[in-house]
């Protein structure tokens, strides 16, 4: 990764930081990963291993959208779109938060309407957007998340529905704000750029995000790209 043209010489040093933290974390997602699947762990020690492995991939969550925010920031953030699967991102993305759904004993529902499972995004950044709409809602819902994905002749629409107490905010698209953070618990106080980075990425595809929210009933977060 190359970091040019910054803004300071302060936000290099910290992206440049920032950007050193991920070996170590990888490196403990791989570990605790390794130790959950050993056959000789005793079963005391899987609930506390699963924590270590939930905290390191709430921190790779935070340090990809540091580094995010930093590349779109100096315009280095490139995107690779091409034809790729739905069903594969969809797939992806509820594995890498797995162990939020499990924490919260969330009900997942999956509802894949579309008719051609291939279309063009960039499989990466969209996996992100999915993810952290995903994580989102399993934070704020009561029981049960929705993850639908449609079409129509010109688009692709992915909405993603929690059934929690909304967004009391006198502008509910203020979400998408860099300055803002709804996260309530400490396992989700992360840098509150997840829901910014996902408009920015779905602006960068030519697509359109919005949410739609009522009092005690639950938040809606869509978004469409052009096929």
């Amino acid at each position: 990764m190359q970091f040019t043209q910054p803004k300071s010489s302060l936000e290099t040093y910290l992206a440049l930081a920032v950007h050193d933290l991920k070996t170590p974390i990888n490196a403990q997602i791989l570990a605790a990963t390794c130790l959950l699947q050993s056959k000789k762990l005793p079963n005391e020690f899987h609930e506390l291993i699963s924590d270590i492995l939930g905290s390191a991939k709430y921190l790779k969550d935070i340090v990809d959208n540091i580094l995010t925010k930093y590349q779109m920031d100096i315009n280095e953030q490139k995107f690779n779109i091409k034809i790729n699967s739905v069903e594969d991102l969809v797939e992806d993305a509820i594995e890498g938060i797995k162990y939020l759904i499990e924490e919260k004993n969330i009900d997942l529902v999956v509802q894949n309407n579309l008719k051609n499972p291939n279309q063009k995004f960039d499989y990466i950044e969209i996996k992100r957007v999915v993810t952290n709409l995903l994580a989102n809602a399993i934070d704020f819902t009561r029981k049960k998340v929705i993850l639908k994905i449609s079409e129509t002749q010109k688009y692709v629409r992915f909405s993603v529905a929690d059934f929690g107490r909304g967004i009391t905010l006198d502008n509910p698209d203020d979400i998408f704000s860099k300055d803002l953070t709804l996260s309530r618990t400490q396992k989700r106080l992360g840098t509150g750029l997840g829901l910014f980075i996902a408009k920015q990425i779905v602006l960068a595809h030519k697509g359109k995000i919005s949410v739609k929210t009522k009092s005690d009933i639950g938040t809606v977060i869509s978004f469409i790209l052009p096929k």
